[in-house]
């Protein structure tokens, strides 16, 4: 992939001010300065010009004036000359309602530097742009004005329809930039007293391209104040000790204990390597130590062990250790040739709960998880029982929790016996000190994700519950489950603290239009105090556009949830190009804020987006997730179908010809499955889709234990109609709807020759496709770059096929040179 011009989106383009080929009215441009360079910076000299002047972007872009060493230079009108020497900063708001290419024309500056929304596009007086539909703003800097040249700055649109609004907006519409780069929380942990906290956060600037800037900050949560920083050598692992005195980590290749006290840290264990999941246990730390498996460097060849042996990691083995803090002396607790996994631990009982997975192909999902007790002082071992849809177990006072798939003990988790059900449609379980186990959540359609204690029998739980994930209470004495008033849709990251009569919990969670926030509240209160606000840090200046619920009932009664997106400043009296967006698979996509499918974004540029939760989701119930098992698509493609009638037929001002759909990993399947199934889309996109059930079955690095539960009991030898007449290769020749295949080429759970089969097919069939690698991208594209790369090359796709727009696309990939004219 080439690397693109940054892309932002912005507002809707007023009339006045807009401009094909002309000078740009300097109305629309603001100007700071001059500066004397005796008292400031000289911007064009010395060896860090480039830094001060970035810095200097930064700050312009940000403040309505500035105090540079005693002298305040604010922004006004350029509509008259400087009246003295000295830098100069000019700035002037663009806009664009379609991928606009052209140049900008610089005259009267001398050494003028040109950048677009804080970032250096080219140091010249002759600028080329590459705009997608989008808000900008453009700064000029420049060491000073040329005496006999009058300053101005002029656009000239490559073709007619390459128009420029230069008219000021006071709120942008959201870009890629914000939805990748904004600060967020990617952990929380309260300490047991609920008076600290330790919060972790990430975000991205341009200038450091793929590399995180990640803190982790010790807060107290009384009045939000930083106590403590890190930042170069962050903690990981970190955990409290029970009585809120000392926080455990591993950093720089030790275990650490910060005492909160004064802030002091203690080395407990130096130099030591592949350390993770502390976990206090009385006075003395759990930890979890893996030994890599180092593979000889001159082999010509490998000898699987296992079909496991596809990951990477299969053969490192992990074990647990004691470290006695007083002394240092760490004392292993267990060994063997499978790795020993902590789940939890009981001092009073002197005991440990543990997890190991031996190799059992036997039964679906053709893996198996042993539960296993372990004496910590004498190192007795008692294997509580052997599972295979195992996800979990944390002690609790007189027993134990146990989180599964409903098949757990031969269905014991079923709400009805007669019915399929899906086991990624988690449920809880309590196990006794006799050993009986008991349902807790065969009535509760939500799926259980995580728990957490409250007290000594009580649990947080996160579930999935439709396309929203909240956390609600279980009472046990009560065996009652209750929502959690949180505020926000999505739970991220979760905390509880136990000590005291009120447990208090922090969460950061986003909406489907809402940034990122992070709050603390009780569970005996729905009163909250803001912990975390990003939409205040990063999204200030921004709108979107409205969401609204679109549910529909299909032909077999069933209730279809779904929502959609409108564009900003939308028009109910005009038509909008759609997209269509599912997953298909066992979990519902849902209403997060931003990630790897930006619904905002695609509504920012113009399209109405609808996304719709198909049979085979988790959290809706046993019944409906269970049409997920040996269905690949046959339930789910026909509500796709019907949905998308339903959404044409409620929402008037979306055109029905110009609608796409999209999605990915299972949702790419559903993409390729859909075009032989029918012509209802204009244009559609496979991101790591599954063309043939077969290969990935058997390639896949986890095809088999997916396929164990998606096609539980059906394998290729026995069930060809499935894994033949449902893969989408073996119908290529039904496909009339042009076809992009995107794909990372180091993809290991879809491996990339799943797109290149259909490729193959498709070309040869004389059909319309399109296939696009990215480059030492797996199965998400994750990378800073390649993210934007992946979503322009998708826009840009659909604006050539629902937009008869083929500009964009054809600057991504000129080879292709779509016919312009045509368009």
């Amino acid at each position: 992939m080439k690397t693109l011009t940054l892309v932002f989106t912005g507002l809707a383009l007023a009339l006045s001010g807009m401009s094909h080929s002309a000078e740009i009215d300097k109305s629309h441009i603001k100007r700071l300065g001059p500066v004397s360079s005796n008292s400031a910076l000289a911007l064009s000299k010395g060896p860090n010009a480039d830094v001060l002047r970035a810095n200097l972007v930064a700050k312009l872009s940000q403040q309505d004036s500035l105090n540079i060493f005693g002298d305040k230079y604010a922004w006004s009108e350029a509509t008259s000359s400087p009246d003295k020497s000295g830098w100069l900063a000019y700035q002037v708001p663009v806009a664009t309602q379609r991928f606009t290419q052209g140049t900008l024309t610089i005259k009267g500056l001398d050494n003028p530097q040109v950048y677009l929304n804080g970032q250096l596009v080219k140091s010249a007086s002759e600028v080329p742009l590459n705009l997608a539909n989008g808000d900008y703003q453009i700064l000029v800097l420049a060491d000073g004005q040329q005496a006999n040249t009058e300053f101005s700055l002029d656009w000239q649109g490559k073709r007619d329809i390459d128009t420029l609004d230069f008219s000021a907006q006071t709120r942008q519409r959201v870009s890629a930039e914000q939805l990748y780069d904004a600060k967020t929380i990617s952990s929380l942990t309260l300490s047991p007293n609920g008076k600290y906290l330790l919060q972790s956060t990430t975000e991205y600037q341009p200038a450091k391209g793929d590399t995180a800037i990640q803190v982790t900050e010790l807060r107290q949560v009384s009045d939000n104040s930083v106590l403590y920083r890190w930042q170069d050598a962050r903690p990981s692992s970190a955990v409290w000790s029970s009585n809120s005195k000392q926080l455990a980590f591993v950093a720089n290749k030790q275990i650490q204990l910060l005492n909160i006290a004064d802030l002091s840290i203690d080395i407990a264990v130096d130099n030591i390597e592949n350390i993770a999941d502390l976990h206090w246990y009385g006075d003395s730390l759990i930890l979890s130590w893996t030994k890599p498996f180092k593979a000889d460097d001159k082999a010509t060849s490998k000898r699987y062990q296992a079909i496991e042996d596809r990951w990477s990691y299969w053969r490192n083995n992990s074990q647990l250790y004691q470290l006695d803090l007083d002394s240092g002396v760490l004392r292993q607790l267990t060994d063997g040739p499978l790795s020993t996994y902590l789940l939890d631990s009981h001092q009073d009982n002197n005991s440990l709960l543990v997890t190991r997975s031996p190799v059992d192909y036997a039964e679906p999902a053709h893996s198996l998880s042993q539960l296993i007790e372990l004496d910590v002082s004498n190192l007795k071992e008692t294997l509580i029982g052997e599972y295979r849809t195992f996800g979990g177990a944390l002690y609790a006072d007189n027993g134990m929790y146990i989180m599964a798939g409903a098949n757990f003990m031969d269905g014991l988790g079923k709400q009805d016996k007669s019915i399929e059900v899906n086991d990624y449609d988690g449920q809880l379980y309590w196990r006794d000190s006799k050993g009986k186990v008991s349902p807790l959540s065969k009535n509760f359609n939500p799926a259980i994700n995580n728990i957490m204690k409250v007290g000594d029998e009580d649990l947080l739980v996160a579930v999935t519950e439709g396309d929203y994930s909240p956390i609600y209470y279980f009472d046990k004495g009560r065996k009652s489950f209750t929502k959690i008033d949180t505020g926000v849709d999505m739970i991220n990251s979760v905390s509880v603290a136990n000590d005291g009569a009120k447990p208090t919990l922090v969460f950061a969670g986003t909406s489907a239009t809402v940034p990122q926030k992070a709050y603390k509240m009780t569970l005996k209160s729905s009163r909250k105090q803001l912990l975390f606000d990003s939409q205040a840090q990063s999204y200030a200046n921004t709108r979107l556009g409205k969401i609204e619920d679109f549910d529909f009932t299909n032909k077999h009664g069933h209730n279809i949830d779904g929502r959609v997106y409108l564009p900003v400043d939308f028009d109910a009296n005009k038509k909008y190009p759609a997209l269509v967006y599912y997953y298909g698979g066992t979990s519902p996509v849902g209403r997060h804020f931003t990630g790897r499918w930006p619904f905002n974004l695609w509504a920012a540029q113009g399209y109405v987006v609808y996304v719709l939760q198909p049979n085979g989701a988790t959290g809706y119930g046993q019944g409906f997730s269970g049409r997920h098992v040996n269905a690949w698509g046959e339930y789910s493609a026909d509500d796709i179908i019907e949905g998308t009638q339903a959404f044409l037929k409620a929402h008037h001002f979306v055109d029905p010809k110009r609608v796409g759909n999209m999605g990915a990993s299972y949702g790419g399947f559903m993409t390729m499955y859909l075009a032989t199934q029918t012509d209802i889309f204009a244009a559609s996109m496979s991101h790591a889709g599954i063309s043939n059930l077969s290969s990935y079955w058997g390639h896949g690095w986890w095809g088999y234990g997916y396929s164990g539960v998606a096609s539980r009991g059906s394998f290729p030898w026995n069930n060809r109609e499935l894994y033949v007449e449902h893969s989408p290769l073996y119908n290529a020749d039904k496909i009339t709807t042009p076809l992009l295949l995107i794909h990372g080429d180091a993809d290991t759970n879809v491996p990339v020759g799943e797109s290149h089969y259909m490729y193959t097919a498709l070309k040869l069939l004389g059909k319309e496709v399109e296939l696009v690698e990215f480059k030492d991208q797996d199965h998400h594209i994750n990378s800073r770059q390649a993210r934007f790369d992946w979503w322009n090359t998708t826009i840009a796709w659909f604006d050539l096929k629902l937009k008869g727009e083929p500009q964009w696309w054809n600057s991504l990939y000129p080879d292709s040179a779509y016919d312009e004219a045509k368009q």
